[in-house]
């Protein structure tokens, strides 16, 4: 049981659809997440766990960019169905699939007693900028965009993190996530402080959350 002086380190290697490759850090405690590239003096996100509430530090720019939790909107209409598939790997990990009217939009493999607080603070992490995505999906082309787009990072955006903590991740987009350690520490207080001195700039919302038809997805039962 993590304590209240204790902190989560997780490291991912990130892998784009390029080929561009880079690490992730993540540290949580009860009160926040905290993601960056691993340097403590680098720029990060931070997520305030009882607020919901995620701030992007630019120490370059001195700016804190504040984006806030808001309510998902809602739709009756349904234009492409979600299915989930979960399939043992072994004892205690699942790979998990969520498909898009049968397009692969993520599979991940989550293993349920491997740091299960920092699975559920991502899920925190996830679920508060799910409306900032859902919002950057009203603001693509319509050409653009995919379904995987609203299951992937709006609609089931803690879904697989409901049953563990990745340890590999595969996206619609090619992007790919490798667990590589984790560890406890003790805790450090000033890597979840916000510079006193930069400028707040608050994400701007668009008035009015409307629903497109192709929003919200009908769900099939997972297997």
């Amino acid at each position: 049981m993590v304590h209240a002086a204790d902190m989560i380190d997780i490291r991912y290697q990130e892998t784009e659809a390029d080929g561009s490759s880079y690490q992730t850090r993540i540290l949580v405690t009860d009160a926040y997440l905290r993601m960056d590239e691993g340097r403590d003096d680098g720029d990060f996100t931070l997520l305030d766990r009882k607020t919901r509430k995620i701030m992007n530090v630019l120490h370059d720019r001195k700016m804190i960019i504040a984006m806030h939790d808001r309510p998902l909107p809602q739709t009756p209409q349904h234009t492409y169905r979600v299915e989930k598939k979960v399939v043992p790997v072994r004892e205690g990990t699942v790979r998990l699939q969520i498909l898009a009217d049968g397009k692969l939009c993520s599979e991940t493999v989550a293993a349920a007693k491997l740091f299960p607080d920092a699975a559920r603070a991502q899920a925190e992490y996830n679920k508060a900028l799910a409306y900032t995505q859902w919002v950057t999906y009203r603001s693509t082309p319509a050409e653009l965009r995919q379904d995987c787009d609203l299951v992937h990072h709006v609609w089931e955006a803690d879904y697989a993190l409901s049953q563990g903590l990745p340890i590999e991740e595969r996206d619609y987009s090619g992007r790919v996530r490798h667990y590589i350690a984790g560890s406890k520490r003790t805790q450090q207080a000033e890597l979840f402080v916000l510079p006193k001195s930069y400028e707040v700039f608050q994400l701007p919302y668009p008035e009015g959350d409307e629903a497109e038809s192709s929003s919200q997805p009908s769900s099939l039962q997972a297997r």
